[in-house]
């Protein structure tokens, strides 16, 4: 009998401590975007006609993993990696080989993280009227006037400490800091960038803002940028828009400013169509741009969508603003007219 009991005290622990071990292993997930899109593009004399990876969003592979700490407390890690799925290339597709890759902690306070993580910056194509990044208006001229403020390589920050808060009543904020890490006799910070944006969303209205910096970024002037964004959902018509502000965003210490407004309409229960409008004001003479895209986009089931879009780009004759997903800048001259069309699907898995 005392053996038989013995047996079962036993048997309990064991099984106590495997259940202990079973619930202490993370939770991996495996996610990623499929995108490939025709597109065809003419920047002043230049043509280009192909298949092109990441219209609507960007092609990637990603792991993303939580471990229960106890008492609400979290583990978790993303590694996330950019695929071209129209070339002979792996895993890691340049510029940006990583997309995002960090490890941090969660729990009441928010989330802390370490690695390379998605500056605030990144979010504005919550307020683009359109998604494709190729044709977004906001996108192509605010990147090229130098801004961090954009769905792209830009507002990804590496070596860098991310805190994001808990939603407070549909507030939410998030604060970066990237360490340049480059050994230096006088200044170590040079090339450091600092960022903090904030966020809320209450039923159709949210609203977003942004302040950026860069150390010493040309010579020894900072970088400095400001955004603000929103967007108001009319249940008919979805509105959008934004203004940003880059100082110090060439050599020549310009300042230039970026602003674009546009709209989306639901069309029957799975199709919705996007017009948008923007335009880049520069210091420098003969330097100003401005851009319109329309795009119509159609929802094949919950993670399948097709869509088709058109992007123009006028340029005056000291700006040369195109799209480098169709035409290279070495084939481009300052003044030429850009215009550009696509037509692509997008799977999320």
């Amino acid at each position: 009998m005392h053996k038989k009991r013995l047996a079962i005290a036993v048997s309990c622990i064991v099984a106590g401590l495997v259940s202990a071990s079973a619930a202490a292993q993370s939770n991996v997930t495996v996610y990623g975007v499929a995108d490939a899109f025709i597109g065809y593009g003419k920047t002043g004399d230049a043509k280009f006609t192909g298949v092109q990876s990441g219209g609507w969003a960007g092609s990637r592979l990603g792991f993303r993993g939580t471990e229960d700490l106890g008492n609400g407390l979290k583990a978790v890690f993303t590694l996330e990696y950019g695929i071209e799925l129209d070339q002979n290339a792996g895993l890691g597709a340049a510029p940006n080989l990583s997309r995002q890759q960090f490890i941090g902690l969660q729990g009441g306070f928010g989330f802390i993280g370490l690695g390379r993580q998605y500056h605030p910056g990144y979010y504005v194509f919550k307020y683009d009227a359109i998604v494709p990044v190729p044709i977004s208006p906001q996108f192509a001229l605010a990147a090229a006037a130098g801004s961090n403020l954009v769905a792209g390589g830009p507002a990804r920050v590496s070596n860098s400490i991310n805190y994001k808060s808990p939603n407070f009543g549909g507030l939410t904020l998030n604060a970066i800091y990237g360490l340049n890490e480059v050994n230096q006799d006088d200044d170590r910070r040079k090339g450091d960038i600092a960022a903090i944006g904030a966020d809320y969303a209450n039923g159709p209205l949210a609203i977003g803002l942004i302040y950026s910096q860069v150390k010493e970024h040309v010579g020894d002037e900072d970088k400095r940028e400001a955004y603000i964004g929103g967007s108001y959902d009319f249940g008919v018509f979805k509105l959008a828009g934004s203004y940003q502000r880059i100082e110090d965003a060439t050599a020549a210490e310009d300042t230039d400013n970026v602003w674009h407004i546009g709209g989306t309409v639901p069309i029957g229960t799975s199709g919705k169509f996007s017009v948008a409008y923007g335009r880049l004001d520069a210091d420098t003479n003969d330097s100003d741009a401005d851009s319109w895209a329309v795009v119509y986009s159609h929802s094949l089931s919950k993670r399948t969508l097709a869509y088709a879009g058109y992007g123009h780009i006028s340029n005056d004759d000291g700006r040369a603003v195109r799209s480098p997903s169709f035409v290279s800048a070495a084939n481009t001259s300052p003044g030429d007219t850009s215009r550009n069309l696509m037509v692509g699907l997008n799977h999320l898995f």
